[in-house]
């Protein structure tokens, strides 16, 4: 089986508040994106595993913590030749990994007849539960707490840099910088992406971790506005450090969004 991995967008990101297990409560619009990363899987007498990314099999890589808790929690070791052409930039903030995760452990459950895949999903990472179903989503908590929305349409372009942002890095200063809270509204964003209320969408659009790379790096927020100069809106989307611009009244971009989180080829 061939499956596309769509990569996302958050189009709205709040840090709200660091929590006593030191993760972090947020609330994100995210939307999948029409880049997707291909994922190869066949069954097998043994676990292979190989990358043109040139990943480790090991407890860094989402697909083998996807089959590790796939096991322990079924008590089905899976055996299969897992092939993946990473085109999903990495780390950039599009959640490729995350993406990966879901679509091999959409395919682990369907194989098996397994229901609880949303339960397992929360247990490999924080953006895997929203990949599971994908399309548009409203996401709270640490991930965990979805509310689902109609697929908007929007065409967007994307400003990659060469540097990536670590993650865990990011929320270390969010925590130093004191920027735990929300500003405008997801909901309110939606509403004026669909409305084309320009207005609305200004006030808010927004990203705490941008404020975080406009400290740290602000060569690439300064690149990336060049870049995307000719578009109304754009914003970096999750941790980064990748951004994306669009315009509400001029549908083009190289990229657009899909209502789904994996397409099956073969």
């Amino acid at each position: 089986m061939i499956i596309k991995a769509y990569a996302k967008v958050n189009l709205y990101l709040a840090v709200l508040s660091k929590r006593a297990d030191n993760f972090h409560d947020i609330i994100s619009l995210m939307h999948n994106i029409s880049i997707y990363d291909l994922l190869e899987i066949e069954e097998s007498d043994k676990m292979t595993f190989s990358c043109n990314a040139n990943l480790p099999w090991d407890s860094t890589n989402t697909l083998f913590k996807t089959v590790d808790i796939f096991e322990r929690l079924t008590g089905i070791k899976p055996k299969l030749k897992i092939k993946l052409e990473k085109h999903i930039p990495s780390p950039s903030g599009f959640g490729g990994g995350s993406a990966d995760a879901a679509a091999l452990l959409w395919y682990l459950c369907q194989k098996e007849r397994i229901s609880n895949i949303t339960e397992m999903a929360k247990l490999i990472g924080s953006d895997v539960p929203f990949f599971v179903e994908g399309g548009c989503a409203v996401v709270e908590g640490a991930g965990e707490k979805i509310h689902r929305l109609d697929p908007l349409d929007l065409r967007i372009d994307l400003y990659i840099p060469k540097i990536g942002f670590s993650t865990k890095k990011m929320y270390e200063i969010v925590d130093e910088m004191n920027l735990c809270g929300k500003r405008g509204d997801p909901y309110k964003l939606y509403d004026g992406i669909k409305t084309t209320d320009r207005e609305k969408v200004s006030l808010n659009l927004y990203n705490t971790f941008q404020i975080v790379a406009e400290k740290i790096h602000p060569e690439i927020v300064s690149q990336a506005k060049k870049e995307l100069k000719d578009k109304e809106f754009i914003l970096m989307t999750g941790s980064g450090s990748a951004f994306f611009g669009f315009d509400l009244s001029k549908p083009k971009g190289d990229v657009h969004f899909t209502a789904r989180p994996r397409l099956i080829l073969d």
